[in-house]
């Protein structure tokens, strides 16, 4: 089987089933041969790789690839398709005084990430479309046709395929964000007591929404709706936010259960790759993807229950060099193959930004554009 045909299987199968020691082995012949094509294609990677690490053809474990800093991807045009064969450039949520990253997809990548995410979150949600609310303005999901932002790409993957009624609640007026109550309430009339979706963005969801509906004392009846979100921990963390409260409050307002409240990890440099909470509340890494906890200073593979830089490993990108990004987030793996909701592989916890790292996820550059304090 060749490698292109042994990453769509990975990607399309049902996600969690594999031993960590079964994925290794999987992964590593596909993470060289995606290297020795990235070195093929750039001189520049190809130097990058041979003087961080070795040839890839002696690599004998994942954590032997060299990372390339997430940070990289704002100074550089990194690239391992021709020009012609990008459909799509995504960017990050650059802050207002810095360069956003620039990601650039091919047709190839774009079908791996949608199948990716699929069969991700269908692990976690079910494969029915169902109402989906939308807990933002429309506007982000308005990019044109060969760009898209993190913050729109997110609520397209997820609402966009598993919603089948989508309704975006809020509106923006100068800048700012607010409830349109008149969408919401013929939303709950139509939908109320169903399964429906819910998506946006942790800060948004918390400063915007969740405010506003405290100071009219409004609350919803959606039992059965899975809320899925990300983004902006950073600034609720400096508000003395957990996640625990979050989603307790969240799960009071649409009259559910706090477990019905999905946190993920993901970030635009890996889009496709999601790490969502289980019930047990740890982040799981699907069969298609790794993660690696570094040193902060020594780069170094830490152990379990040791804390550092979180590496994500990843075979999706056949268009940029996605295969190993380290990042500027604090994590650690709490077991492997273990956890008490049954899936298999790693499974971590998300701690925060680097100390002093910029403020870069959607909610946080919400949040800062903003001026909130």
């Amino acid at each position: 089987m060749d490698i292109k045909a042994r990453i769509k299987d990975l990607i399309v199968q049902d996600q969690f089933k594999l031993l960590q020691s079964s994925k290794d082995k999987l992964l590593l012949p596909i993470l060289k041969a995606q290297i020795i094509n990235n070195m093929e294609f750039s001189p520049n990677l190809k130097k990058f790789y041979l003087t961080m690490g070795k040839n890839p053809d002696d690599y004998e474990s994942v954590s032997e690839i060299p990372s390339i800093p997430v940070s990289m991807f704002k100074n550089f045009e990194l690239k391992t398709c021709a020009d012609e064969k990008i459909i799509r450039t995504l960017h990050s949520s650059g802050t207002t005084n810095s360069i956003p990253s620039k990601i650039y997809i091919n047709k190839e990548t774009s079908f791996r990430q949608t199948r990716a995410l699929i069969s991700t979150l269908k692990n976690f949600l079910g494969g029915s479309r169902r109402p989906a609310l939308i807990l933002d303005t429309e506007n982000v999901n308005k990019a044109s046709a060969t760009t898209l932002t993190a913050r729109g790409a997110a609520i397209r993957g997820i609402a966009g395929n598993f919603g089948r009624k989508k309704v975006y609640v809020m509106d923006e007026k100068d800048g700012e964000l607010f409830i349109n109550f008149k969408l919401l309430n013929a939303f709950c009339e139509e939908f109320a007591d169903q399964e429906i979706i819910v998506s946006g963005f942790t800060y948004i969801i918390w400063s915007r929404f969740i405010n506003q509906m405290k100071k009219v004392n409004k609350k919803l009846s959606f039992p059965n709706m899975k809320l899925v979100h990300s983004g902006g921990w950073k600034k609720l963390q400096a508000d003395s936010v957990t996640k625990q409260y979050f989603s307790e409050t969240v799960a009071d307002t649409f009259g559910t259960k706090p477990e019905n409240i999905i946190d993920f990890y993901g970030m635009v440099e890996q889009l496709g790759v999601v790490f969502l909470d289980c019930e047990a509340g740890h982040k799981h890494v699907p069969d298609f993807a790794d993660i690696i906890i570094r040193d902060i200073y020594s780069m170094k593979e830490k152990q379990i229950g040791d804390p550092g830089l979180i590496e994500i490993i990843n075979i999706i990108p056949s268009s940029y060099p996605g295969q190993a990004i380290i990042t500027e987030d604090i994590g650690e793996i709490i077991g492997i193959d273990d956890c008490p909701c049954g899936r298999k592989g790693k499974y971590f916890e998300f701690r925060s930004r680097v100390e002093k790292s910029e403020t870069r996820g959607c909610g946080d550059t919400f949040a800062e554009k903003r001026g909130d304090k």
